[in-house]
């Protein structure tokens, strides 16, 4: 492990520890460094409060992290925090969505939206469907409203 990249660790093992801390949360945490993106695995009693409402506190976390860190470190480091493997079957689930919605679209020649979700989550969707015939993606509105549209393709 590089000196900056150590450096980097220690100072957001402190930033978690403080905030798990100061929010009353019963959680641990590890952190992995992999190609300029750090992983911080989440794990507790309190995982089901990360996981509530679509996430909503866990995707903060990320948030949080890469605002306070990203520009700190010379090599840009991507945090993204997942918790008891959330991520991976969130992203399975979205991809299902994206075939699903890709297949109501192209029955009825016409537009469907999905629901609002956060950028990484429809960043899932354009790439599941970036190669489906017939089908193209949009992502519309702003802020908390954003969604994806799927429309009919050439």
């Amino acid at each position: 492990m590089e000196l900056e990249e150590e450096a980097l660790t220690g100072q957001v093992d402190k930033f978690l520890r403080d905030l798990l801390e100061k929010a009353t949360l019963s959680l641990y945490f590890v952190l992995e460094v992999e190609d300029r993106k750090v992983n911080v695995r989440l794990h507790g009693q309190d995982a089901g409060l990360l996981l509530s409402d679509n996430a909503r506190l866990l995707y903060a976390i990320s948030h949080l992290l890469n605002r306070a860190f990203y520009r700190r470190s010379t090599g840009g480091y991507n945090f993204v925090a997942d918790c008891d493997g959330y991520l991976s079957t969130r992203a399975m689930e979205l991809q299902l969505m994206a075939r699903q919605a890709a297949e109501k679209t192209k029955a009825l020649n016409g537009p469907v939206s999905l629901q609002a979700m956060p950028a990484s989550e429809r960043r899932v969707i354009h790439l599941a469907l970036a190669e489906e015939p017939g089908v193209k993606t949009e992502s519309e509105g702003s802020g908390l409203y954003r969604r994806v549209t799927i429309l009919p393709g050439e």
